[in-house]
């Protein structure tokens, strides 16, 4: 089922042969090419995933990404399926593990990333003989001495891919076993290493190890407060500027920092920082500007995230290890109220626990009244009947013993009626367990 004129807010689930086809779902794909995902089992209709939202371009960039990155691609199954269907993750799981076994209830929601690949090759095909592919990251693969840091025992194998485009692109890494020798003595020693800018624009590595315990008492001659060494250890960052003796016995006024990767501390003199005006499309104030100059953690509201395409607040402080801020957004996890008048869509299955649902009960569900439902799957191998009704607050399905819409006298009524139907052959009603009013899970 490739026709996406129907998607309205879907997500990508990938599963992949060699890990047993456990289903994950598609959060973003990250600089390096590689795959953000989390456990479909874990997903929730409110998390923040890769939305197609009817863009065929987006899955044409995706698979021919993706084809270019993986070297068995043809292990790896995608689909697509409504995002309001997270809800009963949990449940759904279970069906992509064995594609097979329930291929008519799967394949529908199948992507095919040929499909999209041919038809972005195609597209592209004209410009890539008029101009040379771009480089993705800061250095390219042939501007690295590779056979330096293979003297060290690093190769772009050993570092993987993500490790590869973190250093191609100026970040550290990861804590390393970096080998040398000294006067014929064989040495290992664990430290991180980055590219840094030359002078002449080219990458030089720079190489920091790593110490056994942080020494936060002092640093360059300066004894460092207890409230200073309490920031270093909590933030990362001292919070204020420290005066420290420079080598040509000037005192300046710096910003200090902690790697805790490394535990090394690092210092950069106020005088070099560039005082920011403006961070993702919020102009910053004059006191906001010199605040974060001096180190301090500084709140930013309604600063613009491209990737989420939403608003965002966050606490923002200088780090001088990284050259850049540090993003903070602890207590700050503030949910818009939605409109009362407003009514979420929540995706009505054909088929909701174990139970083929008719074209009433589907109709009945999509008005948002209770629907009467026997033989419904309990998860241990018994049935129960109960009258199911959406939860558009919550986005799930809600299960009642009694019709929530009606009086319990009417609804006790009703149900007896519907449950001595001839058609409707399923075991004693009885009452609906607590964790199944929770929420349903949904067979697709």
């Amino acid at each position: 089922m490739d026709n996406l004129k129907d998607m309205k807010d879907e997500v990508l689930v990938v599963t992949n042969a060699s890990d047993g086809n456990k289903p994950h779902v598609v959060e973003r794909v990250e600089q390096d090419g590689s795959l953000k995902t989390q456990p479909l089992a874990k997903a929730k209709p409110d998390g923040d995933f890769l939305k197609i939202d009817r863009s065929e371009s987006i899955l044409e960039a995706f698979f021919s990404n993706f084809k270019r990155q993986y070297d068995n691609p043809s292990d790896f199954r995608f689909y697509h399926i409504p995002a309001e269907l997270l809800a009963a993750a949990k449940d759904m799981a279970d069906l992509f593990r064995k594609p097979e076994e329930n291929a008519a209830m799967i394949d529908g929601y199948r992507l095919d990333p040929e499909q999209h690949i041919q038809k972005q090759d195609l597209q592209q095909a004209p410009a890539a003989e008029e101009s040379a592919p771009q480089q993705s990251t800061k250095w390219s693969m042939e501007q690295v001495d590779w056979q330096q840091l293979a003297r060290m025992g690093i190769t772009p194998e050993s570092l993987g891919e993500i490790g590869t485009a973190r250093l191609l692109n100026g970040h550290e890494s990861a804590v390393l076993d970096i080998k040398t020798s000294f006067e014929g003595i064989s040495l290992e020693t664990p430290a991180c290493i980055r590219l840094v800018e030359s002078s002449d624009g080219k990458p030089v590595l720079n190489i920091e190890c790593c110490k056994q315990r942080p020494e936060l008492g002092e640093y360059m001659g300066t004894e460092l407060s207890q409230e200073v060494q309490d920031n270093l250890l909590k933030t990362h960052n001292a919070g204020r500027p420290i005066y420290i003796r420079q080598p040509d016995g000037m005192i300046e006024a710096c910003l200090l920092s902690f790697n805790p990767k490394t535990n090394r501390l690092h210092h950069l003199p106020v005088q070099e920082i560039k005082q920011v005006r403006e961070i993702n499309g919020v102009a910053l104030t004059e006191d906001q500007g010199l605040r974060l100059m001096n180190g301090e953690s500084v709140l930013v509201e309604g600063m613009w995230s491209e990737r989420k395409q939403k608003h965002y607040d966050a606490r923002l402080q200088y780090n001088v290890c990284k050259g850049g801020f540090d993003y903070d957004f602890r207590g700050l996890n503030r949910k818009v109220e939605q409109s009362q008048s407003e009514r979420r869509e929540i995706i009505i299955p054909k088929k909701l626990k174990g139970v083929d649902l008719t074209d009433e009960q589907v109709n009945t569900l999509k008005m948002g009244k209770a629907a009467y439902i026997t033989g419904m799957s309990d998860g241990g191998g018994g049935t129960f009947n109960a009258y199911v009704r959406p939860n558009y607050e919550k986005m799930k399905f809600d299960f009642f013993r009694w019709n929530p819409d009606k009086s319990r006298k009417q609804s006790q009524g009703q149900a007896e009626t519907q449950a001595q139907q001839p058609a409707q052959a399923v075991t004693q009603n009885r009452r609906v367990r607590k964790s199944e009013k929770k929420g349903a899970g949904v067979s697709l």
